[in-house]
């Protein structure tokens, strides 16, 4: 996932060293997440996937409404599409964090309600992330002297949302192996 956030985060300095071409930033960002993460877009995991055909679409709108294509409104729009995939696929209870975590995975684990639960919870704190970027990137919009405070809080909730990550996994198992030991 991390690999994924480097093109995005890219996304605003790429911007300017393109001179403003918002199509060449988009399609520039879209090729790294497809260099960086090949692999994951060719088993179609669904947020790598959606980010780069959101990029491409940015791209080709930005061709034909050029008022739409600042870097406001791409993080108001990926940001909304991400919150709606990510909390789709935790409505579905198919959370989109076990696309990530089964490889390297024994089968019986896989199966299991711990994995299922461990994912489920990974992929909500994301969903979390990206619901509360999503918020940030629209308030941005009308309080745009107040940047700082909101790239703080992107970051912010970034930076928890990996923690998480890693951390939770074994901060469930130890709870579990204290509960009944």
């Amino acid at each position: 996932m991390i690999k994924l956030m480097i093109p995005w985060l890219l996304f605003p300095y790429l911007l300017d060293w393109l001179d403003g071409n918002f199509a060449k930033a988009a399609l520039t960002v879209a090729f790294l997440i497809f260099l960086l993460c090949f692999d994951t877009l060719q088993k179609g995991f669904v947020i790598e996937c959606t980010l780069v055909i959101c990029l491409l679409g940015m791209a080709l709108i930005s061709l034909y409404v050029p008022g739409l294509a600042t870097f406001e409104i791409i993080k108001l729009l990926l940001y909304g599409v991400l919150t709606v995939v990510g909390w789709w696929s935790v409505f579905r209870k198919q959370p989109f964090t076990l696309q990530y975590s089964r490889e390297g995975v024994a089968d019986n684990v896989r199966q299991s309600s711990e994995f299922f639960d461990i994912n489920n919870t990974i992929t909500k704190a994301w969903c979390m992330t990206f619901s509360i970027n999503w918020g940030l990137a629209g308030l941005s919009l009308g309080f745009e002297t107040y940047w700082p405070v909101f790239l703080i809080g992107s970051y912010t909730s970034i930076l928890v949302a990996s923690v998480v990550t890693e951390v939770f996994p074994n901060a469930y198992f130890r709870k579990r192996i204290s509960e009944n030991a």
